[in-house]
């Protein structure tokens, strides 16, 4: 029989994780994912700019529709990292009565455990991470029919039969002991979620404007980090951090912002390097950078499920907001000249 999950706290977490038979090696020598490192450490490419000039915001929603097309529905495997927040960090809390207006819970976790199945039936992905996906729908072997569990909003995410660990610290978890039968897998969530219209493509930073009629010289870039590695469980996305300079004084972007990618994903958003953008501006108006995110937010829930000492499995799902990255570019942003009445 594999032995009890350990925290890296040192406690000791219940022994339903092994299901009381040896058939149900799961999470052992299990510590939280904690390394993280920039992604991308290559030269980059060059930041990816829009050569027309924009004086209304749907003539730009429309461009990026070209640049960087968005799905209806979305699905991240693991803990979200591009969860909606403030500009301090902080997690902005979506509430069960404004997502289960638009996407029924119960819906919700019938759509992450198809979205689990494809993953584990996909062989491109690593097999601890298949398995792992598998739990999600199949549970573990010896465990109790699951509790069903909808929280009240994101921050409702105690799993208080785990010790009063946290969703994101569940998710996060991954099996690093090599001798471990099922090395490699971490705990099985997912995220799902349906677009909101009025996230597409959010504004992440832009320029002061200037009164023409003027000629405006910028130098925009983009950095990228915190990827997670698929070798420590989901590879689930990181931060993005514009940057918009004069050539003088170097202007930060309004906020840097967290992604995700979406469980379909091949390609990787790479860092940008830094792109001159001139601006011609006509007497009367006036002009500045924009950079638009290339993707949009999710509304939906964080679906996962765990097993407590007593064989009892449960299944929650946690309302979420969640910006993912567009599956069709490599790019974190799109910068658009803009235009306006002065």
């Amino acid at each position: 029989m594999s032995a009890p999950l350990t925290h890296v706290t040192g406690s000791r977490r219940g022994a339903g994780w092994v299901a009381g038979t040896a058939a149900c090696a799961v999470l052992t020598a299990i510590s939280l994912v904690g390394s993280q490192a920039p992604a991308f450490a290559d030269a980059g490419q060059n930041a990816s700019v829009d050569p027309s000039t924009y004086g209304n915001n749907q003539d730009v929603v429309n461009a990026m529709a070209k640049f960087a097309p968005v799905n209806a529905s979305e699905s991240v495997m693991g803990y979200p990292t591009g969860l909606d927040r403030d500009n301090n960090g902080n997690v902005k809390p979506a509430a069960l009565a404004d997502v289960k207006s638009t996407y029924d819970p119960g819906q919700a976790v019938q759509d992450a455990q198809n979205a689990a199945r494809q993953y584990e039936a996909d062989t491109k992905n690593p097999k601890a991470l298949r398995d792992s996906a598998g739990h999600l729908v199949d549970g573990w072997p010896g465990g109790k029919k699951p509790n069903n569990d909808v929280r009240q909003n994101t921050n409702d995410d105690v799993l208080s039969w785990s010790g009063g660990q946290k969703a994101e610290q569940y998710c996060g978890m991954a099996n690093k002991d090599p001798k471990s039968p099922s090395y490699g897998q971490t705990a099985p969530c997912v995220f799902v979620g349906k677009l909101d219209e009025n996230g597409k493509y959010p504004v992440k930073g832009s320029s002061d404007g200037v009164a023409g009629e003027a000629k405006l010289t910028y130098k925009v870039s983009a950095s990228v980090t915190n990827e997670k590695s698929v070798t420590e469980g989901w590879s689930a996305g990181g931060k993005i951090t514009p940057k918009i300079g004069d050539g003088k004084s170097e202007i930060q972007g309004e906020a840097s912002f967290s992604y995700s990618y979406a469980t379909t994903s091949t390609n990787r958003v790479q860092n940008t390097l830094e792109t001159s953008v001139e601006i011609n501006i006509p007497k009367g108006q006036k002009g500045y950078l924009e950079g638009r995110a290339n993707g949009a937010y999710y509304v939906g829930y964080i679906v996962l499920r765990d097993i407590d000492s007593g064989n009892q499995e449960h299944l929650v799902a946690i309302p979420a907001r969640v910006y993912v990255q567009s599956a069709k570019t490599t790019s974190p942003l799109t910068w658009f000249k803009r235009l306006t009445p002065a």
